[in-house]
């Protein structure tokens, strides 16, 4: 008897009974085997069956028909084990005798190391499906996203109930999953593939409360990424009449498990890029934007401020003293008080609003859609703030002040430049009337 199981990306695996005489495949419903792929042609190709033999006609497709891989042109004679390909479709063909066992099922149980041969030539069986599945996990760029789809695809791939993805930081919580740890250890630990085909016969499983079926067979793959296993994809059936895990099964879930390990690594160098990115725009000490970002952020929002002709209003803090802090109670101290600044400064200030240190012991805070008045007001309130806060300090407890310098855009400015030197004079005058205190440009 000859039998088809047809596997898509998108759907699970189905199985076909080849009947004597002709069968067709195809994208039409009336074919005997359908074919639901946009690549596939209407009436696609034939498989023409007499006893024991089976020949395989393509019905001059436009996209072709492709046994293990090549183009056929002339009739074939299908052999057990044969991979037909129809567009995104991937068949596999075999033959049993109606008194035997698939001869795949009895070869697959046990481990087999997932070498780089293995990996090859699973990669180079299955390239249309993981172009497919590539172009899916491409466009997601959170990881947990990213595993949640991975586990789907396997489960859909292999025709399993359940599978998922496993990354190296949960191996400490197996016994969470409530599956059988000494498999998921063992494909762990071997760097291999481990297929068990009757799981309740070698493995105890805890007592069922009817919420959960017992498994019944299980796959697990190792994710590797440079010697090191990264994560596991498993995948398992709970009904007892559901075919075993074949060869083409495991090619797909070592396919699948690459192509985890690419989501992987992306998904660390986006997250290494992005904490570059913001290590380059931040000030190390404060946490806050530092000088060349708050001053790119003062340009956006100045020339934005001019187009609209909205206000705009920026400040400049001092830290009253900070040089005869460091010099009589040293730098941690110092910093202790920077830090305050921050910290205290940051609560009066909206999400629509920008905060950054603009040089040792200066910040400056840019108030959208904010005017004089609106600046002067506060100023007030976050001077009183990190006036009326305690700062502890490994010397002690100390209290602080600061001196603000409020400007806002008008006709007369022309430029940020102008605007934090307008600033810059409101500050000083600040200073020179006694530290700690608010004033505003002319």
């Amino acid at each position: 008897m000859w039998a088809l199981l047809i596997r898509s990306p998108s759907n699970a695996p189905v199985e076909y009974e080849v009947q004597p005489g002709k069968n067709t495949l195809g994208r039409k419903p009336d074919n005997n085997i359908i074919i639901a792929d946009e690549s596939a042609s209407r009436s696609h190709a034939e498989i023409y069956c007499q006893n024991d033999m089976a020949i395989l006609y393509d019905l001059g497709s436009t996209n072709g028909t492709f046994v293990n891989r090549e183009r056929i042109t002339k009739p074939h004679v299908l052999e057990s084990g044969d991979q037909i390909r129809i567009g995104q479709h991937v068949i596999s063909a075999s033959f049993q005798d109606n008194d035997s066992t698939p001869h795949l099922v009895a070869a697959l149980s046990g481990t087999r190391p997932l070498t780089r041969d293995l990996l090859l030539e699973s990669i180079d069986q299955h390239a249309v499906f993981l172009d497919v599945v590539s172009s899916r996990l491409t466009v997601i760029l959170n990881l947990d996203t990213a595993l949640l789809e991975i586990a789907d695809v396997t489960r859909m791939a292999v025709g399993a109930e359940k599978s998922g993805v496993i990354l190296a930081e949960q191996f400490d919580h197996l016994e969470d999953l409530g599956l059988p740890e000494k498999i998921i250890r063992q494909a762990i630990e071997q760097r291999s593939v481990v297929i068990v085909p009757d799981v309740a016969a070698e493995y105890k499983q805890p007592q069922s409360d009817g919420s959960q079926h017992l498994i019944f067979s299980i796959l697990c793959v190792p994710v590797i990424i440079e010697e090191a296993v990264v994560a596991l994809i498993y995948a398992y059936k709970t009904n007892t009449t559901s075919r075993n895990f074949d060869q083409h099964d495991v090619q797909l879930a070592v396919a699948i498990s690459h192509q985890a390990a690419l989501t992987i690594q992306r998904a660390k160098l986006i997250k290494d890029s992005q904490m570059f990115e913001q290590l380059a725009i931040t000030d190390s000490l404060t946490g806050l934007h530092n000088r060349r970002e708050i001053l790119r952020l003062a340009e956006i929002e100045f020339e934005r401020a001019r187009r609209f002709k909205h206000p705009l209003s920026l400040l400049i803090l001092d830290l009253d003293d900070l040089k005869q802090l460091n010099d009589s109670q040293g730098h941690l101290v110092g910093d202790c008080a920077l830090k305050s600044v921050a910290e205290n400064s940051r609560i009066h200030l909206r999400e629509i609003d920008s905060f950054g240190r603009f040089g040792g012991d200066e910040f400056i805070i840019l108030l959208i859609e904010t005017g004089l008045e609106g600046g002067r007001a506060a100023a007030e309130r976050i001077r009183k703030t990190i006036t009326d806060s305690p700062v502890n300090t490994p010397q002690g407890t100390i209290t602080i002040g600061v001196s603000i310098g409020i400007a806002s855009n008008n006709d007369k400015i022309s430029s940020v430049e102008e605007m934090i030197n307008q600033a810059d004079i409101a500050l000083l005058k600040a200073k020179k009337a006694g530290k700690n205190q608010v004033a505003v440009a002319e």
